[in-house]
């Protein structure tokens, strides 16, 4: 039982789960150990309430601990970027220049705004499920992506010509 219980959310969570990490490591190796160490975790110290959103805070605590480790910056990894396949080449050429953009400005962000909007752009948890995540309210999560949304505007207005 608790095998058929366990391999229903590694099929359902594994990948939000790795995408979000590898976000933030950037390198795949790292993403698929941290994403498996908190299977692991994750399920032997359930308690109870939200596992989705507990899987979250033990990944991130995962990731935390092996940036300690490494004591190193996680830097930004420019072909994580997916392009969309399109008929017109100039096109996606633009598209692509401002998704590399607009990916370096979300990895410049201080911590807690780049996790914010990280976990907005590739989940589509709530305001209350990101806060439970990270350990916030929800009217933090709130301010801490309008000042993300803030400071990646006030930068492509310095870019213009």
């Amino acid at each position: 039982m608790k095998q058929e219980i366990f391999e229903q959310l590694y099929r359902r969570y594994y990948k939000p789960l790795f995408l979000y990490v590898y976000s933030l490591t950037h390198v795949k190796e790292d993403a698929e150990d941290l994403t498996a160490n908190t299977f692991v975790k994750a399920l032997t110290t359930f308690h109870g309430g939200n596992i989705q959103a507990w899987m979250y805070t033990v990944l991130r605590n995962e990731f935390l601990d092996l940036k300690k480790r490494q004591n190193r910056e996680v830097l930004c990894d420019e072909q994580t970027v997916e392009i969309p396949v399109m008929d017109d080449v100039l096109e996606t050429y633009i598209q692509n220049e401002q998704r590399q953009w607009l990916y370096k400005q979300v990895n410049s962000l201080p911590r807690r705004e780049r996790e914010v909007m990280l976990l907005t752009i590739q989940t589509d948890y709530s305001d209350r499920e990101i806060a439970e995540i990270l350990g916030l309210t929800v009217a933090h999560v709130r301010v801490l992506r309008h000042r993300a949304k803030q400071r990646i505007i006030t930068t492509s207005e310095e870019v213009k010509p």
